[in-house]
């Protein structure tokens, strides 16, 4: 299966479960907190890891290049579920490893203590795609305020690891 098919599988896939989340609890058409329906998606995120100088950079969407360890995205409170295009740029060869290109772990104080696999309710995917250089994966930002931790995995060199601050949201 070639990674863009893999690509529109997984985006349907993500479709399908946020689309099965409007419950049963009456409510109105906007979705939010208390309607029964997730609110529309939170502005995607792109998220751009750059080779400089001999080491990763990471810039979202198209600021500044920064350090990956003080890297962070903060999704507000209530916004709806978030894709984040993560893709590889600058001269180098890496790719994203397929599987295992991505980790997922949650704590405010966590991040020196990373996990392997995917170990958060909040992430959907990933997906790797145009030739290991995207790799796609959607946040939920569903119930309380949470950080999550990840760490982007590649074939050759060391991974990267920003942060998402969830600000939580309640739509059920």
């Amino acid at each position: 299966m070639t990674g863009r098919m893999k690509a529109i599988l997984a985006v349907s896939a993500a479709t399908l479960i946020l689309a099965g989340c409007n419950g049963s609890k009456g409510g109105g058409g906007g979705g939010g907190a208390g309607t029964g329906k997730p609110p529309a998606a939170g502005a995607t995120q792109k998220v751009h890891v750059v080779w400089q100088a001999g080491a990763w950079k990471v810039s979202f969407n198209g600021g500044n290049p920064q350090n990956p360890s003080t890297a962070k995205t903060t999704l507000a409170q209530n916004a709806g579920p978030t894709m984040f295009v993560v893709d590889i740029q600058g001269p180098t060869t890496a790719s994203f490893k397929d599987p295992g290109g991505l980790d997922v772990w949650e704590g405010v104080n966590a991040k020196s203590q990373p996990q392997t696999g995917i170990n958060s309710t909040q992430i959907l995917g990933p997906t790797v795609s145009n030739g290991g250089k995207q790799l796609i994966f959607w946040d939920l930002n569903y119930g309380a305020p949470v950080t999550v931790n990840y760490r982007l995995n590649f074939d050759s060199g060391p991974s990267v690891d920003p942060i998402v601050d969830n600000g939580g949201g309640n739509w059920q």
